[in-house]
């Protein structure tokens, strides 16, 4: 007698349901994703995602909640791999670029998820996603300034905010269908070009 194969833990079907809640919702975005679109891409049968999550909204939820660790997760990796702060952005925001490249579902999770911040809870979300970011690029900038190889007359703050409307500027022209915009090659102009504003003055060059 064929032995049935056995069942998944709870805890790895949640997971499953939730990455795949990520690639779909960020692919075609809130309202035109279903239950079931989810349910499809998991491979498991619509009663399954409500065992884990109440409704589609609550899915929703823990999607985005789960998007921002794992994407904070992923340059903290990159910036650890640099001991120098300027080099770390240099490596962050190149690995931004190709995660948008690559269609990766968390940071067009995030873009998407901007047209639903009419939303209390989505904004809370969104904001603490994009803050904590932000946060992580202070921190980085901070460094560079006790390190002398950030300007120390600039905000690191600001300077962390400008880093990110570049990566969303990213965003906004792969979705725009405009890629060809900013290739590669552009992109690393303009990277530089913002290393060169926020470098120290006695070790540009």
């Amino acid at each position: 007698m064929k032995q049935r194969a056995a069942k998944r833990p709870a805890d790895e079907r949640k997971r499953e349901i939730l990455e795949s809640a990520q690639a779909v919702f960020a692919a075609e975005g809130y309202a035109n994703a279903g239950a079931e679109d989810v349910a499809r891409a998991a491979g498991v049968a619509p009663s399954a995602i409500y065992r884990h999550f109440p409704s589609k909204r609550d899915l929703y939820l823990a999607a985005l909640r789960d998007a921002g660790p794992r994407l904070q997760a992923i340059w903290n990796g990159t910036a650890a791999t640099s001991g120098d702060p300027l080099e770390a952005a240099w490596k962050v925001g190149l690995d931004y670029y190709d995660h948008v490249q690559t269609r990766a579902p968390y940071a067009s999770l995030w873009f998407q998820a901007l047209g639903d911040v009419s939303d209390p809870e989505v904004r809370e979300v969104i904001a603490g996603n994009y803050t904590g970011i932000v946060g992580l690029l202070e921190r980085q900038l901070a460094t560079g300034q006790a390190a002398g190889v950030v300007r120390d007359d600039i905000d690191a703050r600001i300077a962390a905010w400008h880093f990110m409307a570049i990566g969303l500027t990213f965003d906004l022209v792969h979705h725009l269908g405009l890629d060809d915009e900013l290739n590669r090659e552009k992109v690393e102009a303009w990277g530089r070009l913002y290393l060169d504003s926020i470098r120290a003055k006695e070790v540009s060059g």
